[in-house]
């Protein structure tokens, strides 16, 4: 029924719980691709220590950015028709394929199944997804996701493998560092037939691991992935609710990379701005950047 991938790059301390929470779902029925992405740190030995059948290994022998290119590999291998992803430093609720089975199993018509999530830090969640956390199963739509994106999130998704292929499976161009989730998801909603969120958290994201992509201080990035996609739909959108949602969604996403290259002590470079500026009518949460800039600058002076 699912086919579930998980890259792997140097994810040694982690994989164990990973694995663990898909082998230890309620619902059986799956295979679960492993996609070693060159790892370096033992996390490639560590993948042969599991035997459970219904595990595949696939490595690749150069890393790619982000897990993108890992997780195309274990899409174009998979044997089922839904495809379910996680990260190597995260983990699921015992009961997230059971719970997204049952909404296919109501709704055929289904493209695309989300589960509610948590971050978890030093052990302790905070809920990022939730509205009631009572079960509900609810509809969704792309401008529901650019107006409130935490309703998807990777380690909460699952999604038919031909929607996946129709919407392009995720970059792997040079500059998509980070943010290539997002550019998926965009375009996944835009050609899946029905969405269906399950308000329930059975899904968790680890802040505090290790060799984390979302690290701005290690791997600063200025490139907003899902620029693109959003560019084409906004040109071709006839509801005014929805191009509106691309603009706000471009403005949070625009300042949101602003804010950690900043934090992290990186210059942006006016790219960012002069792009989304021009074709998107971009108005800028400069007031709070620039603060947030010169408070930055005194303190480099301070020290």
């Amino acid at each position: 029924m699912f086919s579930v991938i998980v890259p792997v790059h140097n994810k040694l301390p982690h994989i164990e719980r990973c694995v663990g929470s898909v082998l230890n779902q309620s619902f059986a029925n799956f295979e679960l691709i492993l996609v070693d992405d060159a790892s370096t740190d033992g996390s490639s030995e560590k993948l042969l220590e599991f035997t459970d059948k219904r595990i595949q290994i696939l490595r690749r022998d150069v890393p790619g950015r982000g897990g993108y290119a890992a997780r195309n590999l274990g899409i174009q291998r998979a044997t089922f028709s839904w495809i379910s992803f996680l990260d190597a430093d995260d983990e699921w609720d015992i009961d997230l394929l059971q719970r997204v089975y049952d909404v296919i199993a109501n709704h055929p018509d289904a493209g695309i199944v989300s589960c509610g999530w948590a971050e978890k830090v030093e052990g302790i969640s905070h809920s990022r997804s939730l509205e009631r956390g009572q079960g509900e199963i609810k509809t969704f739509v792309l401008e529901d996701f650019l107006r409130k994106p935490e309703l998807m999130w990777t380690g909460g998704i699952s999604m038919k493998k031909a929607v996946l292929i129709e919407a392009g499976l995720f970059p792997t161009c040079p500059e998509c560092k980070a943010g290539g989730d997002f550019d998926t998801w965009i375009r996944a909603l835009d050609v899946s037939p029905k969405n269906f969120y399950v308000d329930e958290i059975l899904s968790f994201y680890f802040r505090d691991s290790v060799n984390r992509v979302t690290d701005f201080s290690r791997n600063p990035n200025d490139h907003f992935c899902a620029g693109g996609s959003l560019r084409r739909i906004y040109a071709t959108a006839t509801r005014s609710s929805l191009k509106e949602a691309i603009r706000a969604f471009v403005n949070l996403q625009v300042y949101v990379i602003l804010k950690r290259l900043i934090s992290s002590g990186h210059t942006p470079t006016k790219k960012l701005l002069t792009e989304f500026y021009r074709d998107l009518r971009l108005p800028m949460y400069l007031a709070k950047l620039s603060t947030l800039f010169v408070l930055k600058s005194v303190k480099r002076l301070i020290e």
